[in-house]
């Protein structure tokens, strides 16, 4: 069984349905795994699919290359290697995504973060990949700017304050009892980003903060 230490969600970019009566994006889903077989059938004559996992817009979830695979979903050998591709049928540049697909996608992320010991950290947008072509992120902007990535994290957390830290980080007590008190709050994405130098504002507001909690 290969290693497996990062889920990457990705959209579909495409309609979530290929017709009208393709209710639950069956068809869709199957014709881009048949795309990928095409595309991969020289160098790899087994290959299913470009992702693990499909979701449909009305939360039916399609299984694409099996998970003992790697999938080549983002353009990060390293990371395709060790990782769960998973899409969201549907153009997240454009639309917003049904409560039903959220749900499922849910569901879905935290059974594999518990099947594979994934921490929250680890789950992450095809934009947030360093791609192997142009050495940086946001090399796309899949899974698109309407994904509700924030409000899937937010519906994953388990007690960790933040998104990027969980219960291995060392000042995790300390940060849980500052967050609780408000004397830190984050950078607005539920990130504490605890390896960037604080800047000068960030200092005298939490330096205010303290202030205003002992004259409470």
């Amino acid at each position: 069984m290969r290693k497996i230490n990062y889920i990457i969600l990705h959209h579909s970019a495409t309609d979530y349905q290929a017709h009208k009566d393709d209710t639950t994006g069956k068809i869709i889903a199957r014709t881009i795994c048949e795309r990928a077989q095409e595309d991969w059938k020289r160098e790899y004559p087994d290959y299913v699919c470009d992702y693990h996992f499909i979701i449909g817009h009305a939360g039916n979830v399609f299984r694409g290359q099996p998970i003992t695979s790697p999938s080549w979903h983002c353009t990060n050998y390293e990371i395709n290697l060790i990782s769960v591709g998973i899409c969201f049928l549907g153009n997240f540049e454009n639309i917003q995504m049904p409560m039903l697909q959220f749900n499922s996608g849910v569901g879905l992320v935290r059974d594999l973060m518990k099947q594979y010991n994934i921490p929250l950290r680890n789950i992450l947008r095809h934009r947030d990949v360093v791609s192997d072509i142009t050495h940086s992120a946001n090399s796309t902007q899949c899974p698109g700017k309407n994904f509700p990535y924030v409000p899937m994290l937010d519906a994953l957390r388990d007690g960790e304050p933040f998104f990027d830290i969980g219960e291995d980080y060392p000042y995790i007590s300390e940060v849980k009892t500052l967050k609780q008190l408000g004397i830190i709050k984050g950078d607005g994405n539920g990130n504490l980003r605890p390896d960037d130098y604080i800047t000068r504002e960030e200092a005298m507001l939490i330096a205010y903060r303290i202030l205003q909690m002992m004259q409470n």
